[in-house]
């Protein structure tokens, strides 16, 4: 591993992180699970930047599509640079960082009061800033993480929102799949992609595209090519693109799908094939290995096929990286931590 860059070393610690997830998170889980059956908030509010937002978009779409609980992706700019005070009650309030030193996350939580107001953190560092504006702290427990494009610990994010919408609602078979979570990773990240390496060679747009939870998702994956190789690449939505959008379809458009096996699915599938017909380079990361593209392992919990696409997904935009002579590690102008207010 000594030649390896450090984001494919770090996204290669991923099982080992949610294993460790597993074995030392689970019983502060299931505390916190009781305490929201109890709280029964009827609003939830999930807050993060960059790679922590998309798991904050992933939050959104486990706990409305799971829990049948609104969520909002909050911006913590109403407070740190509007002064605005959200009225709030019967609220959960979810803080994702990897560092917890960002001003305007901090000042947010620190604000985020009201009746029957729980506010937790989902942040990889326990003596940050965060850990003390909220009423629990939730660790990532990625352990340090270098690369300035951020892996494990949006991984080991994604895993602690299933583990904590699996120990809020027990019966939504959501736990077993957080238990399996550290397996399903390490066969992901096994995977075989060569055959797609070439895939990002050369310059011009990429359509990064999930449908529901898949979205967050591709936001991620967008926001890794960017990154670590200097690619415009904008995450869109499955149901957006056949509006305006559509209109760039043809041979100078690339296109990724991530196809999880819920009720998006056959959407997903259809609409890689459009894109095909009209002439789009098109990749699609999926489950079903009787597709064109690239394959991850199949799962009964499609929330679990998804982090796991992610997974692999950093390895391929690493290798993307490294074929256009770029730094994954060191992207220019990029630091590990950014202090927004």
């Amino acid at each position: 591993m000594n030649d390896m860059t450090l984001m494919e070393r770090e996204t290669r610690e991923s099982p080992a992180v949610a294993m460790r997830l597993v074995e030392l998170c689970s019983a502060q889980l299931a505390e916190v699970g009781a305490r929201l059956r109890t709280l029964e908030p009827r609003l939830i509010l999930a807050a993060g930047r960059g790679s922590s937002d998309a798991a904050a978009l992933l939050a959104k779409y486990v706990f409305e599509t799971r829990l049948g609980l609104p969520t909002v992706s909050v911006a913590p700019s109403v407070h740190s640079i509007y002064g605005a005070k959200l009225t709030l009650e019967k609220a959960l309030v979810l803080a994702i960082s990897q560092s917890g030193r960002s001003p305007d996350l901090v000042e947010f939580c620190r604000a985020a009061t009201g009746p029957d107001v729980l506010r937790i953190a989902m942040v990889n560092d326990a003596a940050s800033p965060l850990t003390t504006a909220v009423d629990v702290t939730l660790p990532l427990m990625a352990g340090p993480e270098t690369s300035v494009a951020a892996t494990k610990s949006c991984i080991a994010a994604m895993t602690l929102v299933l583990g904590l919408a699996g120990h809020w609602r027990p019966e939504s078979g959501m736990t077993a799949a957080f238990g399996r979570a550290a397996s399903v990773l390490e066969k992901s990240i096994a995977a075989d992609w060569s055959g797609a390496d070439a895939f990002l060679d050369g310059d011009g747009p990429v359509y990064v595209v999930g449908r529901g939870p898949g979205l967050a998702i591709a936001a991620e994956a967008a926001l890794k090519l960017k990154e670590t190789s200097g690619l415009h690449a904008e995450s869109i939505s499955a149901a957006e693109i056949r509006h305006g959008p559509y209109a760039l379809a043809g041979p100078s458009l690339r296109v990724i799908i991530f196809a999880q096996r819920d009720a998006a699915f056959t959407g997903l599938r259809t609409l890689a094939a459009d894109l095909v017909q009209q002439g789009a380079d098109v990749l699609l990361i999926s489950p079903d290995s009787t597709l064109p593209g690239v394959h991850t392992p199949a799962d009964e919990e499609p929330v679990l096929e998804l982090i796991a696409m992610l997974a692999r997904f950093y390895i391929f935009a690493n290798t993307a990286a490294l074929r256009r002579g770029c730094s994954p590690d060191r992207p220019p102008m990029l630091s590990k931590i950014t202090e927004t207010r």
